[in-house]
């Protein structure tokens, strides 16, 4: 009997020893596992919505369906021979321009004019051009010296039924949502601008949209040849050239 209840005894101590210790023992860390989770191209909600929101650049030129069609400083044959419908007839006609030399420039410009009739909308397009050889050399008039530089679409959108787009869903994810924020507003028109393009779109009417374009390469050289010709300096050197002819 009293060796039962040493033995009780001594299990007793025993295990208050290793309560004890277990209470004032420094705790282990506790390991909590991290989970990670890799979205691949192709699943469901993963690659598509970030493809959507991707910035593109601005067109540099006409396209249609994505393909160029006409481009910045393509002279106007080389255009009507992309064009499919290229029946459409040439306007041609003089800007006259007040320079600040006192001079009043003849700019020779021309436009062709295009309809374009889809499933949703019918958009009018004009392709502008300017001829910048002309401003060296009136004997620069032929159709090849006329060289894009603008293009103003209209956009007209047919009846959709339910749901009926509108000129805001047209500016809102064709334009803000593929090109970003616009680098200025102006005039009722959201404008962007990069190295090549300048373009401008605005809601015309709840089913009317207008988008214009320009070319920076070519408006720059436009400028650049109106100051090598009607400048003061251009003035002076085009003198010089004349002298030459005259022989004392």
């Amino acid at each position: 009997m009293n060796s039962i209840k040493l033995l009780l005894i001594l299990v007793l101590s025993i295990g208050l020893t290793g309560c004890v210790a277990r209470l004032f023992s420094k705790p282990e860390p506790i390991e909590i596992p991290v989970v990670t989770e890799t979205v691949t191209e192709g699943e469901d909600g993963a690659d598509d919505n970030y493809r959507g929101f991707q910035l593109q650049s601005l067109p540099g030129g006409w396209t249609v369906d994505r393909h160029p069609v006409a481009k910045w400083g393509m002279s106007l044959p080389t255009v009507m021979s992309n064009v499919l419908d290229s029946a459409q007839s040439v306007e041609y006609w003089e800007e006259v321009v007040d320079l600040p030399t006192g001079y009043k420039l003849p700019l020779k410009r021309s436009k062709v004019l295009f309809q374009v009739i889809t499933r949703l909308t019918i958009e009018t397009v004009e392709l502008h051009f300017v001829n910048v050889d002309h401003i060296y050399s009136n004997t620069n008039h032929e159709p090849s010296h006329y060289i894009l530089n603008g293009v103003v679409r209209g956009i007209e959108l047919k009846p959709t039924g339910f749901p009926q787009l509108t000129a805001d869903d047209v500016v809102k994810y064709k334009f803000l949502m593929t090109y970003g924020t616009p680098n200025e507003f102006v005039d009722g028109f959201h404008q962007y601008k990069n190295h090549e393009t300048v373009l401008k779109v605005r809601e015309m009417d709840n089913s009317h949209v207008q988008i214009q374009m320009n070319s920076v390469a070519v408006d720059e050289k436009m400028r650049t040849a109106i100051d090598d010709m009607y400048s003061e300096e251009g003035i002076e050197y085009q003198k010089k050239l004349l002298l030459r002819a005259i022989d004392f």
